[in-house]
């Protein structure tokens, strides 16, 4: 068995090198090696003495300290960081699921977290973006498993705090089986960490990351926590993969957590002025007709008019102004563009400006 072809990956690997605006992919634009360290409060002296030998399999005992600290109650045995958090979404699904498994998501989703469970023959319930952020619509669904991604991708919604309690709550009641994929924590709508629901003595599970919202991609840092249990066999899965994290993006990664509120509150500014930008003008933008506001992270779902081909509108604006953004049909659903908030404010306005002005898109 093999997944479909990764829908959004093959547009984003022709797009985003050549892009002049870069609104289509999901994370903050990179930054410069020189830059990361200076963020992480590492020197480059500090480097040259690092053993070049295979990490820990589970990760180093600091870097999972680093990362425990983000959850209440979860201790450093109850971490195991991974190549990104793909390879810890691979993992927990291979682990968790059958065929036959019913697993509900919210509509429409990031394509590994439906891809593989379909891959590994589990039966997919789709439960609307529309509906998606109310608790009763939960209850109304009989899962295996159920996937709570959010702040959601594409389209930027997450829950308010009163039916995230209620939700949370009747989940622990139920004893229901929950995986939560929380990949933009670090750009909530207000503060600095947003919240979670990872709490793994009631078997809700957790992938993260931080390097779409840290501007750092290509650490390929990610993690998944669960009950040691669970994460012993993850970990020996994980070495039939990549076995081991580099220790040098292990080193870093843990000082970009440690350092993260020397640095962070700046990034947030960027992708919260981008966002203020682009709502208070979307509407002069050809031929759109609606638009969902990211409530955190930095992704938001933009609709157009009746008829028209998203990826004949992203394709002709790229073209036309090299103005990158991601269809709806990447996602499997027509009629839309995901628009990433990531790029520095002076492209964002500078793109915005040549996308207002282009007359001739379809």
């Amino acid at each position: 068995m093999e997944p479909r072809e990764f829908f959004i990956e093959d547009r984003l690997e022709r797009f985003r090198l050549k892009a002049f605006c870069n609104l289509g992919e999901s994370g903050l634009g990179f930054f410069r090696l020189e830059e990361v360290l200076r963020m992480a409060g590492i020197a480059f002296s500090d480097l040259q003495d690092l053993p070049m030998n295979d990490a820990p399999n589970q990760g180093s005992l600091e870097l999972r300290s680093a990362i425990a600290n983000l959850y209440p109650g979860v201790t450093p045995d109850q971490v195991l960081v991974t190549t990104g958090t793909g390879e810890a979404l691979y993992l927990a699904f291979h682990i968790m699921l059958q065929p036959k498994t019913k697993v509900a998501l919210i509509w429409p989703a990031f394509q590994a977290l439906y891809e593989i469970p379909k891959m590994l023959g589990a039966e997919i319930i789709q439960v609307p973006h529309e509906s998606g952020f109310h608790a009763s619509t939960w209850k109304d669904i009989d899962a295996d498993l159920y996937i709570l991604n959010h702040p959601h991708n594409p389209t930027g919604k997450t829950f308010s705090e009163r039916e995230w309690n209620t939700l949370l709550t009747w989940f622990r009641e139920k004893n229901k089986k929950v995986l939560f994929d929380e990949h933009y924590r670090f750009l909530p709508g207000e503060g600095l960490l947003g919240r979670t629901g990872v709490d793994p003595n009631h078997f809700f599970y957790g992938t993260g990351s931080f390097t779409k919202c840290f501007g750092v991609t290509g650490l390929r840092v990610g993690w998944l926590v669960a009950e040691e249990s669970f994460l012993q066999r993850a970990r020996s899965f994980k070495d039939y993969l990549t076995h081991t994290v580099s220790p040098l993006s292990e080193r870093i990664a843990l000082g970009l957590l440690k350092n993260k509120e020397s640095f962070l509150p700046a990034i947030q500014s960027r992708v919260r002025n981008n966002i203020v930008r682009f709502t208070s003008l979307w509407r002069e933008l050809p031929k759109t007709k609606s638009f969902t506001a990211p409530e955190g992270g930095l992704v938001g779902w933009l609709g157009l008019e009746s008829g028209i081909s998203s990826e004949e509108y992203a394709d002709r604006l790229f073209e036309k102004t090299g103005v990158f953004v991601l269809p709806g049909s990447n996602f499997e659903e027509e009629g839309f563009l995901r628009i990433g908030f990531g790029e520095t404010e002076e492209r964002m306005a500078e793109g915005l400006k040549r996308w207002r002005e282009c007359s001739d898109l379809i």
